[in-house]
């Protein structure tokens, strides 16, 4: 069960969720500020029950490091990736722990449609009867909009609120307790799917393409720390000024113990 939950993204899931007739390239946007969320107390409430202000407080702590993120999602393979002779893995036994969200919930990524008696209650009433696989972010409920923003910012990093997806509906199904997803397992597969379309492209158009910035510094600090090597250290190799940089430096070996977690 394990092997079949930290599997991968694949190409032939890129065909199954592939979407036809989609408006151009996704614009990306993460919020490192927490006041929008703090200003809303429709979406603080369940942020909170579900585990998942502590999140957004990690991110507005820690903000992001672009190059940091090019370089892990570039080289991540099998969800492992080794970085100045530092070993870190990708799951959602360690995503769990490192941004404090519990492992609850249907795992669920991107595929299929949902049934209409899921999302119709977030639709307003004329659009109801109009079942496509995509809507207009206008047809939402307005009681919903503000939330629903705040959700997008912080979990599928986007910042053009034109269209809903399924998956959408699904994670503001999950912060309404509709319906509960496991989002340690939705980051995961989230992260696993950029790097399959990253390291397909060059590298302008990786960076265009990049997001979880923050997330990927909250994944790489939470094995720092499980194996004490100080952020300063790590992050001070030329290599995160200058990826073109052949003759990498490892953190030394005597800084720590072993250059990798240990499996659970």
């Amino acid at each position: 069960m394990a092997k079949e939950e930290n599997r991968p993204y694949s190409e032939e899931e890129e065909t199954e969720v592939k979407r036809p007739h989609k408006g151009g390239r996704v614009l990306r946007f993460e919020s490192t500020d927490i006041r929008e969320l703090l200003a809303s107390p429709m979406a603080m409430t369940p942020f909170k029950y579900l585990g998942c202000y502590e999140f957004c407080e990690q991110i507005q702590k820690v903000q992001h490091h672009a190059m940091l993120t090019r370089l892990f999602i570039s080289k991540l393979h099998e969800n492992q990736v080794t970085l100045v002779g530092v070993a870190f893995t990708i799951s959602t036994v360690i995503i769990s722990p490192a941004t404090g969200i519990p492992k609850v919930g249907e795992k669920w990524f991107k595929q299929g449609e949902l049934e209409k008696h899921y999302y119709e209650p977030f639709i307003k009433p004329r659009y109801r009867n109009k079942r496509k696989s995509y809507f207009p972010f206008s047809h939402l409920l307005d009681r919903y909009a503000p939330m629903m923003k705040i959700i997008m910012k912080y979990f599928s990093c986007e910042a053009r609120f034109s269209r809903l997806y399924s998956y959408h509906i699904w994670l503001l199904m999950h912060f309404t307790r509709v319906k509960m997803l496991n989002i340690p397992y939705y980051l995961f597969r989230s992260i696993n799917k950029m790097a399959y379309i990253v390291q397909k492209r060059e590298y302008e158009d990786q960076m265009k393409s990049l997001f979880h910035h923050s997330l990927i510094k909250i994944i790489v600090l939470y094995h720092l720390n499980e194996l004490n090597i100080a952020w300063s250290t790590f992050i001070s190799n030329p290599i995160f000024i200058d990826p073109s940089i052949q003759n990498v430096q490892n953190v030394p070996s005597s800084s720590h113990p072993s250059t990798s977690i240990p499996p659970p």
